[in-house]
C-alpha cells in the first residue's frame, strides 16, 4: 500500500466488534491501543524493551501521544496499523514516533497520531540518555 511505504513496521489486524461503541464505529480509546501495539512490536524488533521485567534498565516511557480520526471504522473490516521513529525529532532523552492506522475496506487512512517517548531508566525512576546503539539502530531503520 502507498499509504505505508515510509514506514519501516507495519502489522495487519481485523477490526472486532467489541471495539465499536454506541455510534457503531470503533471507540476513540481503541485508536490509542492500536498505536501502542505497533510501537511495543517496533521496540521488541529492535530489543529496546524487556517483556520480562528482570533485566530493564533503561527502556522507552510514553510521555504525551495526540491522534488525529480521519475516517470511522467499522466491523468488518482489516486495518494496517504502521510506525516509524521520526529522524529528527531526536534529543538527548527523547523522540518522536508517528503512527497510522489504514483500513484496508476504505482504502484511506483512518487515523493518525505522534507520540513522544522519554528514555526512561526503571532502576534509577528518572529519564535517561537514549542509549547510542539503539539510536544508530533506529536511525538505520528509519534512513536505509
Amino acid at each position: 500500500m502507498d499509504l505505508l511505504k515510509n514506514y519501516p513496521f507495519v502489522m495487519e489486524r481485523s477490526v472486532e466488534w467489541g471495539e465499536m461503541d454506541a455510534a457503531q464505529h470503533v471507540n476513540n480509546i481503541v485508536y490509542l491501543r492500536y498505536f501502542e501495539t505497533a510501537r511495543i512490536h517496533y521496540f521488541n524488533q529492535i530489543n529496546f524493551m524487556d517483556f520480562t521485567g528482570h533485566n530493564l534498565s533503561v527502556g522507552p516511557i510514553l510521555a504525551e501521544i495526540s491522534c488525529k480520526y480521519k475516517v470511522p471504522l467499522t466491523f468488518p473490516d482489516t486495518i494496517s496499523i504502521a510506525a516509524r521513529i521520526l529522524p529528527n525529532s531526536f534529543d538527548e532523552y527523547s523522540f518522536l514516533m508517528h503512527h497510522v492506522v489504514v483500513s484496508h475496506k476504505l482504502q484511506r487512512i483512518a487515523a493518525e497520531g505522534t507520540a513522544k517517548l522519554v528514555c526512561y531508566d526503571y532502576k534509577n525512576l528518572c529519564k535517561a540518555p537514549i542509549p547510542a546503539p539503539i539510536k544508530e539502530m533506529i536511525l538505520k531503520i528509519e534512513n536505509p
